[in-house]
């Protein structure tokens, strides 16, 4: 039988999303937030928060495609809502970019 889905398994899957040109997950760039789950309809929401809203779309693209695959891998369905970071949030997320780059 397969396992029960959770806020807390979803959270965990979210968790190992990784950023693809950051050696960092969403979560630990703040890049997610207002994770939620319905178990009456099998499906989880979340905000993904951009530095700023005029990211490329195959970016943003890419970063919600792998947050749905993650939630996806526990058996739910996955909602996102689209915020956009605050000047604070933006500075701490540069500064770990900076940091953490691949390129």
């Amino acid at each position: 039988m397969a396992e029960e889905v959770t806020l807390e398994r979803i959270q965990e899957a979210i968790r190992k999303v990784e950023h693809p040109e950051i050696a960092a997950t969403l979560v630990d760039l703040g890049m997610v937030r207002d994770v939620a789950y319905d178990p009456t309809t099998h499906e989880a929401r979340l905000t993904l928060v951009v530095p700023f809203f005029g990211i490329p779309e195959a970016v943003r693209n890419y970063l919600a495609y792998s947050l749905y695959q993650a939630v996806k891998s526990v058996g739910a369905e996955l909602k996102i809502y689209l915020a956009e970071m605050t000047e604070e949030e933006r500075q701490a997320f540069f500064q770990k970019e900076q940091a953490l780059w691949r390129g």
